[in-house]
């Protein structure tokens, strides 16, 4: 009796939830988002068509979308681990090399050597010149854009980043803070600042987002 009267409160939750168009509580866990019921349905199907592909061929993904992973950075380790075996080398001693991609994506016909393609990011507090490849000032009333695939490529540990070069944060979200079950903090991407110094991307606070919150 104490279970069906558990079962039928979250059954009303859920329907309470979907009558409002947002979220039930009990489906948000499957993987971080701020979308609106309809958004996050909608990236939900594209989550399962990717891993559907993946299992059903044994093939990967040619570009892989970071925020359909529940832990993305449980992935980005096993990148790491496979490079790592690959190459008869300790994880441990190996990093990120992050290289944005100039081709569009339909030129891209083949899984790198090392690593993986990762699309899908938006790029918050700055725009993007594809032609230099290069982080620039964001055009009016233009709070977001797309950023284009990035190649991950598993490399050596580097002292720091050198110069001209800004650590850009990723967060699942653009709630930066997170919640009390799991920070929004991924990885950090390294990028060139353009015209600009590493400096003027912080005080802008400039930072990727695997997702939004539309």
């Amino acid at each position: 009796a104490v279970v069906s009267t558990q079962s039928t409160g979250d059954l009303e939750e859920i329907f309470r939830c979907i009558n409002e168009a947002r979220v039930p509580p009990m489906w948000s866990k499957t993987y971080p988002s701020l979308k609106p019921l309809g958004s996050w349905t909608r990236d939900l199907v594209q989550r399962v068509d990717q891993f559907f592909k993946w299992a059903h061929t044994g093939t990967m993904p040619l570009l892989f979308y970071l925020s359909y992973f529940t832990f993305p950075t449980g992935f980005l380790t096993a990148v790491l681990q496979t490079s790592a075996r690959s190459n008869n080398i300790s994880v441990d001693s190996l990093s990120w090399e992050f290289i944005v991609q100039i081709l569009d994506d339909v030129n891209i016909t083949g899984q790198p050597k090392d690593g993986v393609y990762i699309k899908g990011m938006f790029l918050e507090g700055a725009g993007w010149d594809k032609k230099n490849c290069c982080l620039v000032e964001a055009n009016a009333m233009q709070l977001v854009c797309e950023m284009p695939t990035i190649h991950f490529k598993p490399a050596e540990i580097k002292k720091k980043a050198g110069r001209g070069i800004y650590s850009c944060p990723c967060y699942y979200y653009p709630n930066r803070a997170g919640t009390a079950e799991r920070a929004s903090y991924v990885v950090s991407v390294d990028v060139k600042c353009g015209s600009a110094t590493a400096d003027h991307w912080i005080k802008r606070g400039t930072a990727l987002l695997l997702s939004l919150d539309s």
